[in-house]
């Protein structure tokens, strides 16, 4: 396999850097849409030009590294669930995706029901669901389209722990379009979970980057931190972990077309690894930092949130170490 970036993906990763060192908050999201960036993230076949592993993979760990949380990764599912099913979508537009489901784990289809053409039940955590021009809606076996003005679909929304906007769906006997079963759009899913373990790549990164410039600055009994020996080899064995998460990022990327047995399995490994690191990282950074990495004021406190949240979004580790162990499909 090969760990090298092309000459576009470097390109793609250098405009993307300039984008990131301009732009913050509610001008970044136009911004990228100016650039192009989204269209990367899709194939040409769903109306965009790249749409691989790596791509993926480098615009989120971007994004994770400068804190941006924006609903991208509904959008990329959805551009792509859309096109794969004849289903046109408005480039621009942004699109949510709604999975996970209240008083549920990772089960799809418990709190959602389907009669005929019409959801009856609630999804939950929703990103992006304000001002969405479509709804993707997984229920236990199918992908389904849904308008955001449809009759009988309430929308609840509210703040998430990663500083994105979300909400509660409620759906009554609402009108929505069956796109296909949910196993045809396993690659589109598998994107997705991609998406969410760049990002918190970049973002355990970040962290530990501030945790190291922490340690070097601050001083007790006139010697910065990192010079105790026990903080150094605390510090060490975080870039160590950073490096772990890495390479299990790449792989899954490198993975991301294969068969769906073995891609499954990268993805998996992939989110185990990334669950386990980010908690550590985690930890160990607000321990690190002492009283002042529990402040809602200091960098390192979103930071952790967005961690946390990017391990639980899509199955958390422990339920894909679970599927892992029983040679589980991700997405069954």
């Amino acid at each position: 396999m090969d760990f090298q970036l092309s000459d576009d993906h470097r390109m793609l990763q250098d405009s993307l850097r300039g984008i990131l060192a301009r732009h913050s908050g509610e001008a970044l999201m136009p911004a990228l849409l100016e650039a192009g960036v989204p269209q990367a993230l899709l194939t040409e076949a769903e109306g965009g030009f790249d749409g691989s592993g790596a791509a993926v993979a480098l615009i989120f760990e971007a994004l994770g590294r400068a804190g941006a949380s924006l609903p991208l990764i509904g959008t990329m599912i959805g551009a792509a669930a859309l096109a794969q099913a004849g289903q046109p979508a408005d480039d621009g537009a942004t699109i949510a995706f709604a999975d996970a489901e209240p008083g549920t784990r990772y089960d799809r289809g418990v709190a959602i029901s389907v009669d005929g053409d019409r959801l009856t039940g609630r999804k939950t955590m929703v990103a992006g669901a304000e001002g969405a021009a479509a709804i993707i809606v997984t229920t236990a076996d199918a992908l389904w389209l849904v308008a955001p003005d449809a009759a009988g679909l309430t929308v609840r929304p509210y703040p998430l722990m990663d500083d994105q906007r979300g909400a509660d769906l409620i759906f009554e006997a609402t009108p929505a379009t069956r796109l296909g079963a949910l196993a045809d759009f396993d690659t589109v899913l598998a994107r997705g979970v991609l998406a969410h373990a760049a990002y918190a790549l970049g973002t355990l990164s970040a962290a530990v980057d501030l945790t190291l410039d922490y340690l070097r600055t601050r001083k007790q009994f006139g010697q910065p931190l990192i010079a105790f020996q026990a903080l150094a080899h605390r510090a060490a064995d975080l870039s160590v972990e950073v490096e772990q998460a890495r390479s299990a990022v790449t792989n899954f990327a490198g993975h991301l077309d294969a068969d769906a047995p073995l891609r499954d399995r990268h993805l998996q490994a992939c989110k185990v690894t990334l669950g386990r690191v980010a908690r550590l990282v985690a930890e160990e950074s607000v321990q690190l930092h002492g009283g002042i990495g529990m402040t809602e004021e200091y960098a390192l406190g979103g930071m952790i949130r967005r961690l946390l949240a990017a391990d639980t979004a899509m199955g958390d580790a422990d339920f894909h170490l679970e599927r892992f162990a029983r040679g589980e499909p991700a997405f069954a």
